[in-house]
């Protein structure tokens, strides 16, 4: 079943949108040549602190069965895909790696989502094209959030855009509904025909966020049971917004400030 927020938790994950994106600015002006991955994760937390939200992810499983995930910040560098591990990671970040940082954060009760990818230094034209490719697929599917569209229309936007810049979208991973929890109905895939096709009504709160890469869209996952990697050694990009469905159109809540 999907949730329809009222106005109060709107505004709240309006000003918790707005909060989560000054900490990406902030992190973004952070990341430089030497860091080590347990640096970035810890910066963070810093930052979390300092508006004083709390990490949505610290602790967070999927199952009973799954290890708790120890870390505030996603650091996926390259050819990982999602949900790498920076805490106690003394991995050194170098020139040339493209780096994704997701971050969740629990603002006054709601969890609100955000997600950037950066070149460290001066981007390969491959690079920068994966980049201009991953943003736009986002825009594409944030425009395809309208009433009375599917979730499924949100993925196709997203993977026509990937098939047009010559990249693929990863299958296996894709948006979901945001606020009560980190991750609710209804899923939202990032490719057409996907299976999942769930009617957009107004005042439903999506993580809208495709993984685009650079080769094929298959993906393992790591043994530290969280990280994926693309089979191939691709690399990936990904742009991720938490977005408002009104009647008058997609409204992004975690602040467009790139």
């Amino acid at each position: 079943m999907v949730t329809i927020y009222n106005d109060k938790e709107i505004a709240i994950m309006k000003e918790g949108g707005e909060k989560l994106s000054w900490i990406m600015s902030e992190l973004e002006k952070y990341l430089d040549v030497g860091l080590t991955y347990h640096d970035i994760e810890m910066k963070t937390r810093s930052l979390i602190d300092e508006i004083g939200a709390e990490s949505g992810t610290i602790g967070y499983q999927t199952r009973k069965q799954d290890p708790p995930f120890p870390a505030a910040t996603c650091i996926s560098v390259n050819n990982h895909v999602a949900h790498g591990i920076g805490y106690e990671n003394q991995t050194l970040v170098e020139e040339g790696d493209l780096v994704s940082l997701d971050v969740i954060i629990i603002w006054k009760g709601m969890f609100v989502d955000i997600c950037r990818s950066y070149v460290v230094g001066e981007p390969t034209a491959e690079q920068r094209k994966l980049l201009e490719c991953s943003r736009a697929a986002t825009d594409a599917a944030i425009a395809a959030a309208v009433v009375g569209n599917t979730t499924d229309d949100i993925g196709a936007a997203a993977e026509a855009v990937a098939q047009n810049y010559g990249f693929k979208t990863v299958k296996e991973l894709g948006g979901h509904g945001v606020g009560k929890k980190i991750h609710m109905e209804p899923f939202v895939p990032s490719f057409k025909g996907s299976g999942y096709a769930t009617e957009l009504q107004e005042g439903m709160i999506l993580a809208i966020e495709p993984i685009i890469s650079s080769g094929d869209w298959r993906i393992k996952l790591l043994d530290d049971g969280w990280t994926f990697q693309t089979k191939d050694g691709s690399d990936t990009s990904q742009f991720e917004e938490t977005v408002l469905v009104t009647a008058d159109g997609p409204i992004i809540l975690t602040n467009h400030l790139d």
